[in-house]
C-alpha cells in the first residue's frame, strides 16, 4: 500500500531508488494494495503522456552471470556495479508493485529504465509488476537470471521489454500495449560475437504485444526508430511460445544483427544458447500494410520463423490505445483462435536440467478466457483508472435479442455492447442477478452498453428485497462509487408522446439511433421493474449526449414499476418522455444532472420518491411542459402527478452538471407549461430555490388547498402543505417574472427552522455523508398538515415525504449496501443528549447520538431490550462530524441494565444484517464512577461532553450489568 512520489529537483541527477549489490529491496504489495512508485507532480487526466520521464526509477544490481563475466557499471548511475557469479543471487522480493512516469535523466545523459535488473538473480522473487508512461524502457534486463511472472508495460516511449548481456530469465504471463510513439514491445539483444557461451537466451512463454495502428516511433534514447513489435539482433538465442502480437501495421519481427545463432520451430531443437526457439504456433496478426516479418542482409540466410496470421479474437482491445482509451480487455473469445495451437512449455532447459518455473496453460497471450484471470486488477494503470474489468468471470451479452431470454442469477451478466431486446421478445432476469457493463463497447468505439428494451418487447426484472437486480460497472471496486462509466437501462413504449400524435410513432430516445417509441396505447406494457437498481451510468451513448439511468420514453400504464433506484448516474437519474406509466419507491442518489425529469407529455403517477443530491448535481427534478406558450387546451401536456417525495439537496450545493442546458439553482425546476400535481412533498437543504418556475405557457396554475377536479392536464397544483428547510436566504418558490404571474409567493409553503423533525438528517448533506435516517420523528412535523392523495393508485398516507415508519429503502438501496442508513427498524424510542429524568428502555431503542446519564438520574433497562447504535455522522449543522452514538453514565448517575440468560441485553450496530460482522460501527458503553485512580481523576476520551471519573469511594455504585452485550 505504500505510494513512493519522486521528485524532480534540477539540477541534480533524477530521483531514483538504486538497490547495489548485497542489498536488498522487500517491496512485497498485494492486489489490494499495490506499491506504487510514482511523481509527486499532480498529473491530470488525459495529459498522461506528457509526463513520461519526471522522474528516473527502479534499478537493481544483482551478483548473477553476465556476458564477458566480470562486473559492469549500470548506465546512468556512478560507480554502481552489478554481476558476478551467483546464479541464484537474492535482491529480495518485487511483488504487486508498479511504476509510473518515470524515464528522466540520471546521469551520463542517460535516460533510465522503469525498472532496472542488472545482474538480478533467480533468488529474487518478481510478480505482478508494471510500468507505465516511461521515457526510456518499461523493464530492462541486463545479465542475470531473474525470473518474472506476471508483467504489464504501458505506454513506453522506448521499448517496453529489453534484454542484453547475456540475460538467461524466464518471463511467463506478460502485456505489453504501445503508444503511437513507442519504439519495440521488445527488443532482445545478444553478445554480437560469435562462438560465445554466455549469449543472451531470454525465455517468453504467453506474452501479449499490442500493436498501434499508427506506430512511429519517436523514442528519445534509442540508437534506431524502426517500427517493429518484437527487435531480434545480435545474434540473442531464447524461446519464445504461446505469443500473440495483435494489430501490428508496421513490422512483427524485425530481424537484423545476425551472428551465428540458429533458428528453429522445432522445441527439440532448442537446446543452445545459440539457438533462437520462436514457435510456429505463435499469432502475428498483421493490419493494412503491416509486414510479419522483416530481415536485414545479415540474416537473410537463417531459417525462416514460423507463425500464424489469424485473429486473437479478443473481447475489447483498441487498436490505436493511448491514455484516452475507455476502456481495454485484452482476454481472448473462448474457444477463438488463441486456443488453437497452443503450446506447452518445452521441460528441459538448456543444460539439460528440468524446467520448473513455467506453467502450462490452454491458451496463447497473456489472459485466459476466464474473467477471474485478470491479473491487472490490483496492479494496473489501466484498473487504478477505470480502464479494464474486474476480474469476475461472466457471459458477454452483447447485440440484438430476437426470441425470448433470460439472465439467471447464478451468472455475472458482462454487458459487452448496446443490447436491444427487440420487438415480440422478452427479456427476464431473475431476482438476485447482476449485470456488470463495459465502459466502451466491443463492436463500435465510443458507444457505451446499454440494454434497450425496444417497443413491443418486454423486460420482466422482479427483484426483491433481499435478491434486487443490479446494473452497475464492471469496474474494480476500488474505482467506485463514480459517474458515467456505462451507459443505462433504456425502456421504449407505445404510448402517447407530445408531438407524435399520428402515426408514423417515431420519436427517437437521444443517443440511440434507430429505435423509436410513441404510439397511442396508454396501457402499452413493457413489463415489469420491481427492485431494480441502476448504478454508475450515463456514459456517452452516442450523438454527444449522456444517458439517463433509467429511461422510460413512450412507456405505458400497463407496465409494473417499483422499488427502482439509480446512483451515481452522470446525468438524469430517471426520465420520462412521455407515457402513462405510474411508479412506486424511486430512489435517485447523487446523479449529475436532474434526479427525476419529465418531458414531451409525460402523463403518469409517482408516489414515494426519495431524491438525493450531490453537491454539483443540478435539479431533483425537472418537469419540461410543451413549450407552448399561445395554447390553453394541450391534450397531451406533460402532467406528471407527484406524492410523497423528500428532496434532499446540499446546502452548499453548486450545479456542475456536464449534460444540462442550465444550472440554475433549484431543487425543482418547472417549466416550458407544464401541469401536474404535487402534494406531501418535503425539500430539506435547500441552497437556494426550493422550487423554479419559468418559461410558463398557458397552464392554470393553482395554489389551493386541494387541487382541481377538472381541468386535466392544463393545470399545475402545488400543495401549500409542501416543506422546506434550507440556508437562512433560500427561497420557497421562484417565478420567473416575465413568462409566469405570481401564483406562488416567494414564501409559499410551509417553512421549518431545521431538520429535527427527521430522525437524523445534518442540514449539509452530500454525496460523502456517513449517515442519516431520513424517517420523519414520529409524532412530530411531517406527520401534519397531511395532503389526501387521490382515490386511484395512490397508497393512504399519514406523513409528508417519502418514509413514514417503513425505510423501503433498507436492505436494497445503495445507501443500505454501503452502510448509511439503519435498517428499517421501529421508531418508537430514539435516544440522544442528555436524559433529564429517571427513564426506562425496552423493547427497541435507536441510539441516534451520545446519550448521557447525569448525576442522579437513572437509567433503566428492561431485560431482552435491543440498543440500535446509528453510526456517527455530520453535526446537525455543518459537515464536521459529531460524536460517535455512545451511552455515557456519568459519575453519581445509575445504570440498570438487568437481562436474563434468555432475555439478554444486546447493544449493537442499527446496520442492516448484511453490513455484519464488521468493527467501528459506533461508540460503546462508558460508566464513570467515583472509585479510585491514580493521580485522583481522569476524563474518558472521545465524548463530546463531561467524562470525568475517579474519586475516593472504593465501594461506589454505578448500578448493574448482567447479559449485556455490546
Amino acid at each position: 500500500g505504500a505510494t513512493i512520489r519522486a521528485a524532480q529537483l534540477a539540477p541534480s541527477p533524477a530521483a531514483a531508488v538504486v538497490v547495489e549489490q548485497g542489498g536488498q529491496i522487500l517491496a512485497q504489495g498485494t492486489k489490494l494494495a499495490p506499491i506504487t512508485f510514482t511523481t509527486a507532480l499532480d498529473v491530470p487526466a488525459g495529459n498522461e503522456t506528457d509526463f513520461r520521464g519526471s522522474w528516473g526509477g527502479l534499478i537493481i544490481c544483482g551478483n548473477a552471470p553476465i556476458t564477458g563475466g566480470g562486473t559492469r557499471s549500470v548506465e546512468g548511475v556512478a560507480d554502481t556495479t552489478y554481476g558476478g557469479s551467483v546464479a541464484n543471487d537474492d535482491s529480495g522480493i518485487l511483488s504487486y508493485v508498479r511504476v509510473w512516469y518515470g524515464g528522466s535523466v540520471v546521469g551520463a545523459d542517460n535516460e533510465i529504465n522503469g525498472i532496472t535488473f542488472a545482474g538480478v538473480g533467480s533468488g529474487t522473487q518478481v510478480d505482478h509488476i508494471e510500468v507505465a508512461y516511461n521515457l526510456d524502457d518499461g523493464v530492462e534486463f541486463f545479465g542475470g537470471t531473474v525470473n518474472v511472472q506476471y508483467l504489464s508495460v504501458l505506454f513506453v516511449a522506448d521499448d517496453a521489454i529489453d534484454t542484453d548481456q547475456g540475460y538467461i530469465g524466464k518471463i511467463q504471463y506478460a502485456y505489453v500495449v504501445l503508444a503511437a510513439d513507442s519504439h519495440h514491445g521488445a527488443e532482445m539483444d545478444g553478445s554480437n560475437v560469435a562462438g560465445t557461451s554466455d549469449q543472451s537466451y531470454p525465455q517468453l512463454y504467453n506474452v501479449l504485444f499490442v500493436g498501434h495502428t499508427n506506430l512511429s516511433p519517436a523514442s528519445p534514447s534509442s540508437d534506431d526508430q524502426f517500427p517493429s513489435i518484437i527487435r531480434f539482433r545480435e545474434g540473442t538465442g531464447g524461446r519464445f511460445g504461446n505469443i500473440v502480437m495483435f494489430n501490428v501495421a508496421t513490422e512483427g519481427i524485425r530481424r537484423t544483427s545476425c551472428v551465428d545463432e540458429g533458428y528453429t520451430s522445432d522445441p527439440s531443437a532448442a537446446t543452445s544458447r545459440n539457438t533462437l526457439y520462436w514457435s510456429g504456433n505463435n499469432i502475428i496478426q498483421t493490419v493494412g500494410s503491416g509486414v510479419a516479418l522483416f530481415e536485414d542482409a545479415s540474416c537473410s540466410g537463417k531459417d525462416a520463423l514460423s507463425f500464424v496470421t489469424v485473429d486473437p479474437q479478443l473481447v475489447l482491445q483498441p487498436t490505436e490505445p493511448d491514455q484516452n482509451s475507455l476502456f481495454m480487455d485484452p482476454k481472448p473469445l473462448a474457444g477463438g483462435n488463441s486456443f488453437i495451437g497452443v503450446d506447452t512449455p518445452i521441460s528441459t532447459n538448456v543444460d539439460n536440467t528440468a524446467e520448473t518455473f513455467f506453467e502450462t496453460t490452454d491458451y496463447k497471450g497473456a489472459f485466459p478466457s476466464n474473467g477471474a484471470g485478470n491479473w491487472l486488477v490490483g496492479t494496473s494503470w489501466l484498473d487504478a483508472n477505470a480502464r479494464t474489468p474486474t476480474d469476475v468471470d461472466g457471459i458477454l451479452t452483447c447485440g440484438d435479442l430476437f426470441s425470448d431470454t433470460t439472465f439467471r442469477s447464478e451468472d455475472i451478466i458482462l454487458l459487452t455492447c448496446q443490447t436491444f431486446v427487440k420487438g415480440g421478445a422478452t427479456l427476464t432476469i431473475e431476482a438476485g442477478t447482476t449485470i456488470m457493463a463495459y465502459r466502451d463497447s466491443t463492436t463500435e468505439a465510443g458507444k457505451a452498453p446499454a440494454l434497450v428494451v425496444e417497443t413491443g418487447a418486454q423486460i420482466q426484472a422482479a427483484g426483491t428485497a433481499s435478491s434486487p437486480i443490479t446494473f452497475t460497472s464492471a469496474v474494480s471496486s476500488s474505482n467506485l462509487p463514480a459517474s458515467g462509466l456505462w451507459g443505462g437501462l433504456i425502456i421504449l413504449g407505445r404510448s402517447r408522446v407530445h408531438g407524435f400524435d399520428d402515426e408514423p410513432f417515431n420519436a427517437e430516445v437521444e443517443g440511440i439511433e434507430g429505435s423509436t417509441y410513441g404510439g397511442l396505447e396508454l396501457d402499452d406494457n413493457s413489463g415489469t421493474l420491481q427492485y431494480v437498481r441502476v448504478w454508475y451510468g450515463g456514459e456517452v451513448v452516442g450523438q454527444d449526449n449522456e444517458i439517463n439511468g433509467i429511461t422510460f420514453a413512450g412507456v405505458g400504464s400497463g407496465t409494473t414499476v417499483d422499488h427502482i433506484e439509480v446512483a451515481y448516474n452522470l446525468d438524469d437519474g430517471v426520465e420520462f418522455f412521455g407515457g402513462t406509466v405510474d411508479a412506486k419507491y424511486i430512489s435517485v442518489l447523487f446523479c449529475g444532472d436532474d434526479g427525476i425529469d419529465t418531458d414531451l407529455g409525460y402523463q403518469g403517477r409517482m408516489q414515494f420518491a426519495f431524491v438525493m443530491l450531490a453537491e454539483s448535481s443540478n435539479h431533483g427534478a425537472e418537469m419540461d411542459g410543451p413549450n407552448d406558450a399561445s395554447t390553453q387546451s394541450i391534450p397531451s401536456r406533460s402532467f406528471p402527478r407527484l406524492y410523497n417525495a423528500l428532496f434532499v439537496s446540499d446546502i452548499e450545493n453548486d450545479p456542475a452538471a456536464p449534460s444540462s442546458d442550465d444550472q440554475t439553482a433549484a431543487v425543482m425546476r418547472l417549466r416550458e407549461g407544464t401541469g401536474g400535481e404535487f402534494g406531501n412533498i418535503v425539500f430539506i437543504n435547500v441552497a437556494d430555490n426550493g422550487i423554479f418556475q419559468d418559461d410558463c405557457g398557458q397552464e392554470n396554475r393553482v395554489a389551493t388547498a386541494t387541487p382541481p377536479t377538472t381541468g386535466s392536464p392544463d393545470y399545475l397544483w402545488i400543495s401549500p402543505n409542501t416543506l422546506y428547510t434550507g440556508d437562512d436566504s433560500f427561497v420557497n418558490v421562484f417565478e420567473e417574472s416575465a413568462t409566469c404571474s405570481d401564483a406562488y409567493p416567494t414564501n409559499y409553503g410551509e417553512g421549518a427552522a431545521d431538520n429535527s423533525f427527521l430522525i437524523q438528517m445534518p442540514l449539509q448533506t452530500d454525496e460523502n455523508v456517513p449517515f442519516f435516517d431520513p424517517r420523519p420523528v414520529p409524532g412530530g412535523l411531517a406527520f401534519s398538515n397531511v395532503d389526501d392523495v387521490p382515490a386511484t393508485f395512490f397508497t393512504d398516507v399519514n406523513f409528508r415525504g417519502a418514509f413514514g415508519d417503513d425505510l423501503w429503502l433498507a436492505g436494497w438501496s445503495w445507501l443500505a449496501e454501503n452502510g448509511r442508513i439503519p435498517e428499517s427498524l421501529p421508531m418508537d424510542t430514539s435516544a440522544s443528549g442528555t436524559l433529564a429524568e429517571d427513564t426506562t428502555w425496552s423493547g427497541t431503542v435507536l441510539l441516534t447520538g451520545q446519550v448521557f446519564v447525569p448525576a442522579g438520574i437513572t437509567l433503566t433497562i428492561d431485560a431482552g431490550t435491543t440498543i440500535y447504535a446509528y453510526r456517527a455522522t455530520y453535526a446537525p449543522s455543518g459537515p464536521d462530524l459529531a460524536g460517535a452514538p455512545a451511552v455515557v453514565v456519568e459519575q453519581d448517575a445509575t445504570i440498570m441494565a438487568q437481562g436474563t440468560a434468555s432475555a439478554p441485553i444486546t447493544f449493537t450496530s442499527a446496520l442492516s444484517d448484511s453490513n455484519l460482522p464488521a468493527s467501528g460501527l459506533w461508540g460503546g458503553l462508558i460508566i464513570l464512577g467515583n472509585a479510585p485512580v491514580r493521580g485522583g481523576t481522569d476524563t474518558i476520551e472521545g465524548l463530546t461532553e463531561g467524562g470525568a471519573y475517579g474519586g475516593s469511594e472504593s465501594d461506589d455504585s454505578s448500578g448493574v450489568l448482567s447479559y449485556v452485550r455490546v
